[in-house]
């Protein structure tokens, strides 16, 4: 902006730039047309040079008008190849960026995505995972605060990320899904999901919980089979209907060989069934050949005695030893687990043997229990002493680690008997049960686990498990409930493992359908969890022999390592810590399974509601000119009139520079033609 001093320079400027002029080529000179040009250019020269010692500013303003941007983001996964919708994915993208009018409207950009987004305009629909809600917000990202609206080219199926319709009411672009598929259902049957436990003993019996869905419009009937190796050792039929769509099924299956075993659970395809391939799902059990004993140490005639030597009898490969403290401390045999049922002063030397031998232990308190006694024998926990009974009723803690116990629900059980009072956990343990009073939840432990060293311990402090167990027949007509659940316990309890310290989580079967990766946590001798173990995995795939080592990353609680780049195939691992110090090996199986090929239709109800959440409408790969027709003539997508002020000094205008060079050139000639040089 030119001030008025400014103003003032530039004429003073041009006053002394005319009198320079006129006194050197008019002022007592010969007047002549030569004369009058030399003083014009004089008169140039000098005033071009005075404004640039000046310098002036100048403000400009420059109008440009900012066009809305459209975003088209194609879905670049397995899936849309599978549903043979590629062909129109690839012709819905150019017929967008084509069109005229629609590239008159908006700035027209491309991405792909899959897994993550891609600015890339390479479109082969190779990839093997798909998160669309990813994409989405990796979009509003790059288009923070301007006019975006987002063409959503998919079939809607995502196989890894938060679900994209649950959360688009969060998204703030308008998002127009166009569906790569019809409203058409395929018929399809498909194994949902497989629950069982990772290990039994040999010549039990173990339930598995299959999730079994159909989609279709007709009522179909189907056989499902669990299968070891040729043998089918399970088989029923199913029924599906449009509103009998999914079943639960828990058959019972028996082991009867030590070892890992790998089952295959299938349903016969029905007719015109596109995809069969997610009819099939494995699951793999560790069959124990071991023959346990346990030694439940009493000094009292009570119904408890009973009903735990039945509720630990209910697994075949465990038999259970009733014993007084001397019959214990002289006997040879070896047990996996001892329990010491309201211990007293005659138990001292079942406490020695205990820690001598590194028995894992069942510590059970009551009425009849010296709790003095039981304070000074151990160092683990203090029960306060007060003389008094007092009833609780239990609440699992559902965030208890060591097995999983939330299918359990105690709170209406009769009560348990203990000492009144608080107890006192001098080491790291978690709560199985908390003390409920009266229907008030308190953060008192009635029971706890804890793990010290090379042993795993449990301490009951109440009495009266056989009103439990007599309470769970009373409810089910049979003991299945509380004897499961003492089984649970037990199983946890009796394992000795010689290094307790690196814990590895694993699965024997990974089908794809979910993160493949290896966990690991590693703790110092306080059982504390230490973050500077050195973790390596060391693999081996027993198809091609090809070995790698690879370092677990360290995460806030844990160790991890993602083998989601593995080939299908049988591997086996060593787990290693402080330079070999601690080790664990294991093996597993990455089955050639490709979770895209699951999909037989597009997720409509997921695409409609992400459209509606989003305030735009749901297109079809038909109505790809309906939807042309629409971001057109909508109203909320209009382009920005930006205003830029942009100032400018005198000296940075080139043309003046150059005016002031032709002057003082053109002066000079003149001057030399006709020889006033």
């Amino acid at each position: 902006m030119i001030t008025n001093q400014t103003i003032l320079y530039i004429i003073g400027s041009g006053i002394l730039a005319l009198f320079v002029a006129l006194f050197q080529y008019i002022y007592k000179s010969k007047r002549s047309r030569v004369n009058g040009y030399l003083a014009g250019l004089r008169f140039i020269t000098i005033f071009s040079l005075l404004l640039l010692i000046i310098n002036p500013k100048f403000d400009k303003n420059e109008i440009k008008n900012i066009k809305p941007s459209l975003v088209i983001a194609v879905d670049n996964s397995q899936s849309i190849k599978y549903l043979k919708k590629d062909s129109l994915a690839r012709l819905a993208v150019e017929t967008f960026s084509a069109n005229p009018e629609l590239s008159s409207k908006f700035d027209i950009k491309t991405y792909s995505f899959g897994k993550q987004l891609n600015q890339n305009l390479i479109i082969n629909f190779d990839e093997k995972q798909t998160n669309i809600t990813k994409a989405i917000q990796d979009i509003e990202s790059i288009y923070d605060s301007k006019i975006a609206p987002i063409i959503l080219i998919s079939d809607g199926n995502q196989t890894i990320g938060k679900n994209f319709g649950y959360v688009s009411n969060e998204f703030k672009q308008a998002v127009y899904p166009l569906v790569l598929g019809d409203s058409i259902v395929n018929t399809d049957l498909k194994i949902q999901q497989i629950n069982v436990n990772k290990y039994s003993y040999i010549n039990n019996k173990f339930p598995v919980e299959i999730f079994c869905s159909y989609s279709g419009n007709k009522s179909i009937s189907t056989n499902l089979s669990i299968t070891l190796g040729n043998k089918i050792i399970h088989k029923e039929r199913l029924e599906f209907s449009s509103e009998v769509n999914s079943k639960i099924i828990t058959p019972i299956v028996k082991t009867t060989k030590a070892g890992l075993q790998k089952y295959q659970v299938s349903l016969n395809p029905i007719k015109n069934e596109k995809d069969s391939e997610n009819n099939v799902k494995y699951f793999t059990i560790e069959t124990i050949d071991e023959y346990s004993k346990v030694a439940l140490i009493t000094t009292i005639s009570h119904p408890d005695i009973g009903a735990l030597k039945e509720a630990i009898e209910t697994t075949k490969q465990r038999l259970v030893d009733i014993l007084n403290p001397q019959e214990f401390t002289e006997s040879e045999d070896p047990y996996g687990l001892v329990v010491l049922y309201q211990p007293n002063t005659k138990f001292k030397q079942v406490f020695e043997r205990t820690k001598k031998m590194n028995y894992n232990t069942f510590i059970i308190g009551g009425a009849h229990t010296q709790w003095k006694f039981l304070n000074e024998i151990q160092g683990d926990f203090f029960q306060e002493i007060t003389g008094q009974n007092e009833s609780f009723q239990a609440k699992i803690n559902l965030d208890y680690m060591s097995f999983n116990p939330n299918d359990y629900s105690f709170i209406d059980y009769p009560p348990l008997t203990t000492e009144f009072g608080s107890v006192f956990i001098n080491t790291q343990y978690e709560t199985l049960l908390y003390k409920s009073i009266n229907g008030n939840l308190t953060t008192e432990p009635l029971w706890f686990t804890y793990e010290t060293n090379s042993t795993r311990n449990s301490v009951l402090l109440a009495e009266n498990l056989w009103k439990w167990r007599m309470f769970s027949f009373q409810e089910d007509l049979d003991f299945v409930t509380f004897d499961s659940f003492i089984a649970k316990l037990v199983q946890y309890l009796d394992v000795k493992n010689k290094d307790n310290r690196l814990v590895v989580d694993y699965k024997s079967i990974y089908d794809g359908s979910e993160n493949l990766e290896i966990t690991a946590q590693f703790f110092n001798k306080n059982y504390e969890p230490d973050s500077d173990a050195g973790l390596v995995v060391s693999l081996k795939n027993n198809d091609t022999g090809r070995q790698q080592e690879l370092p677990m990353t360290v995460g806030e609680f844990s160790y991890k390592l993602n083998i989601s780049d593995l080939d299908a195939g049988d591997y086996s691992f060593v787990v290693r810590a402080n330079n070999d110090k601690h080790r664990l090996s294991g093996a597993f199986e990455i089955l050639d399974f490709n979770i895209e090929k699951q999909f037989i239709n597009a997720n409509i109800d997921q695409l409609k509601l992400l459209s509606d959440n989003t305030n735009t409408h749901l297109y079809f790969n038909s109505q790809i000119n309906q939807l042309i027709e629409h971001l057109i003539s909508e109203n909320r997508f209009y382009s920005v009139q930006k205003i830029t002020k942009k100032s400018l000094y005198l000296l940075e205008i080139n043309y003046w520079l150059l005016l002031l060079i032709i002057s003082l050139a053109s002066e000079w000639l003149i001057r030399k033609y006709h020889g006033l040089i």
